[in-house]
């Protein structure tokens, strides 16, 4: 359960400007994009490019997740229960794929920074050869350094007086390296922050897009349980929640065995809280408060029938007599009507 003073972001469009379900059908095509570089990372194998294991799990479950995607994403546009829970499921898949790839992204991003500190400093103690990252020798053999291997970033001229009779010196030049002789040192030297700088920046971006699309998970649930209680006016749920502010959990069965679909929806509908999906909204309640009570001021409108003050006449028996009234049945011979 959150604290009591943490209240989950529940925005209800994209920056303001674009509707949640635009977002999130957005969000899920940049995401099927972002897993296809999984595909091509395998077709690598076919030329006899090698392979980490860690670059091959990634590449292997990029192909499971897309997979999973393209499954689940359609159903962004269903409004029936099936469709609440693929929704549902499609935006824990986004979140716990925001957390795998950090790790991934963190792996990776610190072996190159890493290969690189110590391609460019060499002698620099520490840094040389004791320091390994997983997936630091595919980098250093891929990574395309062009020659000469030994750069410097200053060259130091010391001069010397030179042997023999003639007067003179001996240059000699000496490359100055900044060294690095940490993971610290490593990251943070040679331009390193304006890279994780930009890292920053997009994991910060992929954070809000995991809330948009959690709240559009949220809004199709909500919409899918006042549908429900809508469409039978005898719904009752199995287990009722003890709370009275939240709503009933649309993912239990009145059956003693659970199926795996109950089990999944009410496991998901436990984090970040209940509270965040079946509890109330104040703005939403507020609404209803207001639109039920339109609904109840129109229930006292009455259409009366003006009479006319004169011969004190109904409307009916107006529009008879002027002749704008429904016809006159014909009768026949005896006094029936003929129809």
């Amino acid at each position: 359960m959150a604290p009591p003073f943490f209240r989950f972001p529940r925005p209800r469009s994209f920056l303001h400007l674009v509707p949640l379900r635009t977002a999130t059908e957005f969000i899920a095509f940049t995401f099927a994009i972002n897993k296809v570089t999984g595909l091509y990372g395998l077709l690598a194998l076919l030329t006899g490019y090698h392979l980490n294991p860690l670059q091959l799990s990634h590449y292997i479950y990029s192909l499971l997740v897309l997979a999973l995607g393209l499954y689940l994403t359609p159903a962004i546009r269903q409004r029936d229960a099936d469709g609440a829970l693929k929704v549902l499921v499609l935006a824990w898949v986004y979140v716990l794929d925001t957390v795998i790839n950090t790790a991934y992204t963190a792996l990776f991003g610190l072996g190159w920074f890493v290969v690189l500190s110590q391609h460019l400093d060499q002698d620099a103690a520490g840094t040389g050869g004791s320091m390994t990252i997983p997936g630091g020798k595919t980098m250093n053999h891929t990574a395309g350094f062009t020659d000469p291997e030994h750069t410097v970033s200053q060259v130091d001229i010391v001069a010397t007086p030179a042997p023999g009779s003639l007067t003179g010196q001996q240059a000699t030049a000496y490359g100055s390296f900044g060294s690095s002789s940490t993971l610290g040192g490593a990251i943070l030297g040679r331009d390193g922050i304006s890279s994780v700088t930009v890292l920053g920046l997009l994991w910060l971006t992929r954070i809000y897009c995991c809330i948009i699309v959690l709240s559009f998970a949220r809004k199709t649930l909500r919409q899918h349980i006042a549908s429900i209680s809508a469409s039978s006016t005898s719904y009752t749920p199995s287990t009722p929640s003890d709370n009275p502010n939240l709503a009933p959990n649309p993912f239990h069965s009145s059956s003693s065995i659970p199926s795996w679909r109950g089990r999944l929806g009410s496991l998901m509908l436990r984090f970040p809280s209940q509270r965040y999906w079946l509890g109330r909204d104040e703005r939403e309640e507020e609404w209803a408060r207001q639109t039920s009570s339109r609904l109840e001021s129109a229930r006292g409108l009455r259409i009366k029938v003006p009479v006319e003050a004169a011969g004190g006449l109904g409307e009916r028996e107006r529009r008879a007599r002027s002749g704008t009234g429904p016809p006159l049945p014909v009768l026949g011979a005896k006094g029936k009507v003929v129809e």
